[in-house]
């Protein structure tokens, strides 16, 4: 079940898939449970944090120092963040001032995240600050582009006009209402 669910979201084959899980537990890493459910040991969590928060330090060093574009930096960083040494690491949290987010607006490992919701959760009439997209949609093609032309991106206040489960939600961002896709309700992240 979880097998076939990371193959497609990597693009592999499920043997593929199976071949890396048996090595990973081989190593210590994860533990598959009587369900096939992959669970990170302590060992993997750490290891984990380490990819992650070098994954996001790039992505900012890529926005701060490089000016890439905020919604383009997931794939760069995904390149960089495997190359990173430790020194490296720490010079670029000394030069970027200790970030706590990436551009996207997801916590640095140890950061404790502020309370969020999903879009299509806040209140008609209310307002909220777009707070993050999370990790697993930056993978989506296009999809943080589609953001960023919508001037949906960490930061911005957003009054809900009408938001229905599965409908296109009416927003209105410093002053111009727009109707944005149905699914940015589930993949936009909010603090009200």
């Amino acid at each position: 079940m979880i097998g076939a669910r990371l193959a497609s979201f990597l693009g592999v084959s499920a043997a593929a898939v199976s071949e890396m899980l048996h090595r990973i537990e081989r190593d210590g890493l994860v533990e598959l449970d009587g369900r096939k459910e992959v669970h990170l040991t302590e060992k993997g969590g750490v290891l984990a944090s380490h990819v992650i928060r070098r994954h996001r330090l790039a992505e900012r060093m890529l926005t701060d120092l490089l000016g890439y574009e905020w919604w383009k930096t997931h794939e760069e960083a995904e390149r960089i963040e495997h190359a990173m040494s430790p020194e490296m690491e720490e010079r670029l949290v000394r030069v970027l001032g200790d970030p706590q987010t990436c551009p996207h607006g997801n916590p640095m490992p140890g950061v404790t995240p502020r309370p969020t919701k999903p879009l299509d959760q806040v209140t008609r009439g209310s307002t909220a600050t777009v707070e993050r997209i999370p990790d697993q949609f930056e993978h989506e093609p296009g999809f943080l582009e589609y953001l960023d032309a919508q001037g949906l991106r960490p930061g911005v206040s957003v009054r809900i006009i009408d938001a229905r489960q599965g409908e296109p939600l009416r927003i209105e961002i410093a002053g111009a209402e727009r109707t944005i896709r149905s699914d940015c309700g589930q993949k936009v992240w909010v603090r009200a």
